[in-house]
């Protein structure tokens, strides 16, 4: 209560002296727009990319949009890009298995390995092929190197393509050109986390390039629903190098990163007597190559070409005892006592990508954006897929935007796609725009798009394999899953007060999801081989509101609201568990003198896995000066758990609910 209390307190207290600051300012020089700009706020309207992939002012876009700027990231003092979602209307960021698996999900309805949002890296899809998910902790992406992030908070196939499901995630990062210099940054927390940042960045001529590294530690849950102790907790070293070259016609990249993750897992009981003697570790190396090249050929016509590979390898070790009965039932032995033994459960995933894009402004009127794509994944797997399942697709888009009048705009495209093993598939979306004036809009959309099952759905052959070459029953795949399908529709007014640095968005919305997968792969046979359940299919539909409140204010201060209700429509049990109906997020920052500020954020989840979710997050932060660019950024802050339940899983449990930490941040 006490700690309620404190959130509140500060909100109203940011609040009014904000308004006292605004009042006083207004009437002092009677409007903001001939002052100076506060990270482009009082000068003009965002301008986005997400939507159709074209630069498009905010106002103008019929899709609904969040946009995470600069400012807010270097803020919010957050350790990791996908913390930062939180602060989406709609969008929830737990772990579930454990600490190092998290699930960032819009619309809910699955908590373990969430499959149904596009995330893209400038460009390249880091949506996993072989087990359809986001492995946020393999990413080669530290939070200081990303610049903004859009979020279009509904289906875009038409420009992303299959699996552009209820949202794309677009992270972008910083240019060279923005870090020139070095940085380091390091955080450490009274319950054991700790991290540690540092980059480099350079120009020469045309060209600039950035090398930054980070080492991550993340501790973990304590406790068991049983109150054993966890085998959680996880490490990550990672490394990018970002080489750009610009001219005034063409532009340049070249991306490169690598990941190597240490995951402690739980061990793994496999049947009465048969269990995991030894503390499992979950081993993933992932790395990525992007290359991308744009050339303006005319004042109205530009051409990209980009290519992307990205694999990751998991390797997860496993040494157990093994009844007799468990061991002769299923490696079909004849042991009399019990048996020790090791397996490995391994999946090597791989994706290759390659597109060409055509951005042809028509007339004052007409842009149309065109691209055409090949895309290449394969997963390699003893443990899931007993050998290699590769899937090719090729795609094929258009995107128009058209200006029909002084108010009117129309935003429509289509992707077609066919895929070597879900068939062909057009997905389309037709929005149109009104504008009131040239800071507010009113909007509407409808769009489709479908998930196609990923390679373990269509190639599912699970079965272990024993270091002495034993190997077990195998489930199976038959006829593998049919393509998820949604039809969204949305409206949505924006307004944004250049005066006063505010911007307003509300959106209303309504979802019908056909034949959403439900069935779980599960080993099911003991004795001989046996065919896992398939095609259990749910359709859902899906109604809510999200509304989002950005304030920018001279003297520094930004607050953001958001608020997100979804409605539903299911008697399924496990997918309702899934869904979270109410989500709120707040954060504020105000600046006590000009080296002190206070910052502040607060998260609520309604029924988030089936239990409320409470968090506050409050620090002190003071900033030095020492000449030119020079400076540090330090301070420290509490971190408390408002609930006492557990997190999404009731494993997932704390000894401790609030802790403390300091960070600091050196530009020189």
């Amino acid at each position: 209560m006490i700690t309620r209390f404190l959130c509140v307190s500060f909100y109203l207290f940011f609040s009014f002296n904000a308004w006292a600051e605004m009042e006083d300012l207004s009437s002092a020089r009677g409007d903001f727009s001939d002052l100076g700009s506060y990270d482009g706020f009082f000068d003009h309207i965002s301008v986005v990319v997400t939507p159709s992939k074209m630069p498009q002012p905010r106002v103008d876009v019929s899709s609904t949009l969040s946009v995470l700027d600069g400012e807010f990231i270097r803020r919010i003092n957050m350790q990791y890009v996908e913390d930062l979602l939180q602060f989406v209307p709609g969008f929830s960021v737990a772990p579930y298995k454990s600490s190092s698996q998290k699930e960032s999900s819009y619309h809910g309805t699955q908590l373990d390995q969430y499959r149904r949002i596009q995330v893209l890296v400038n460009g390249r899809s880091v949506y996993s092929v072989g087990l359809a998910r986001v492995e946020w902790a393999t990413l080669p992406l530290s939070i200081e190197d990303v610049a903004r992030v859009e979020v279009n908070r509904g289906p875009n196939a038409a420009s992303y393509g299959i699996n552009s499901f209820f949202a794309v995630v677009n992270i972008i990062t910083r240019s060279p050109l923005e870090t020139l210099g070095d940085s380091i940054s390091a955080y450490s927390g009274s319950n054991g986390d700790y991290r540690l940042y540092g980059q480099h960045s350079g120009l020469n001529g045309d060209w600039s390039y950035r090398a930054s590294a980070s080492t991550n530690n993340v501790s973990g849950f304590d406790k068991n629903a049983d109150g054993y102790e966890r085998h959680d907790g996880h490490r990550t070293q990672m490394g990018n190098v970002l080489i750009q070259k610009e001219t005034a016609s063409s532009t340049f990249n070249l991306d490169v990163g690598a990941n190597s993750l240490k995951d402690k897992i739980d061990p793994v009981e496999y049947d009465t007597g048969s269990y995991d003697i030894n503390k499992p570790m979950r081993l993933i190396d992932r790395e990525h190559i992007k290359l991308s090249y744009s050339k303006q050929v005319s004042p109205s016509h530009e051409v990209k070409i980009q290519y992307y590979y990205d694999q990751s390898d998991l390797n997860e070790y496993h040494e157990a005892i093994l009844s007799s009965g468990f061991y002769n039932a299923l490696f079909d032995g004849s042991s009399t006592v019990p048996v020790y033994e090791s397996t490995i459960v391994d999946l090597l995933e791989t994706r290759q990508d390659i597109e060409l894009q055509s951005t042809w402004e028509a007339s004052n009127r007409l842009r149309l954006i065109s691209a055409v794509g090949y895309r290449w994944d394969e997963a390699d797997s003893e443990h899931y897929l007993s050998g290699k399942a590769s899937d090719e697709v090729f795609r094929l888009s258009s995107n128009i935007e058209y200006r029909a009048s002084e108010s009117w705009i129309i935003n429509a495209g289509a992707m077609f796609e066919r895929s070597q093993m879900g068939g062909a598939f057009l997905s389309p979306k037709f929005g149109m725009t009104y504008k009131l004036s040239e800071q507010e809009s009113m909007r509407f959309n409808i769009s489709k798009a479908v998930r196609t099952p990923d390679l373990s759905d269509q190639y599912f052959k699970w079965h272990y394999v024993l270091a002495n070459g034993d190997s077990s029953p195998t489930s199976y795949a038959v006829n593998g899953e049919k393509e998820e399908k949604i039809t969204s529709y949305e409206v949505g007014y924006y307004h944004y007060w250049p005066s006063r640095g505010l911007s307003f968005d509300i959106k209303f919305y309504h979802d019908e999801v056909k034949d959403m997968v439900l069935s779980q792969k599960k080993f099911t046979s003991y004795t001989g081989d046996a065919q896992v359940e398939e095609g259990i299919t749910e359709d859902v539909d899906i109604n809510g509101i999200e509304l989002e409140f950005d304030w920018r204010f001279r003297s520094g201060a930004i607050t953001r609201f958001t608020y997100a209700y979804q409605d539903t429509q299911t008697d399924n049990a496990t997918l309702l568990k899934a869904t979270t109906p109410v989500m709120i997020s707040f954060f504020g920052s105000l600046p006590l003198t000009d080296r002190w500020a206070i910052q502040s954020y607060y998260w609520y989840g309604k029924e988030l896995g089936g239990k409320d979710y409470e968090l506050l997050n409050t620090w002190l932060s003071y900033e030095l000066t020492f000449g030119g660019y020079s400076k540090a950024t330090m301070g420290a802050g509490v971190e408390t758990r408002l609930d006492d339940n557990s997190l999404v899983s009731k494993h997932n449990n704390l000894t401790e609910n609030t802790f403390a930490y300091v960070f600091t941040n050196i530009t020189f």
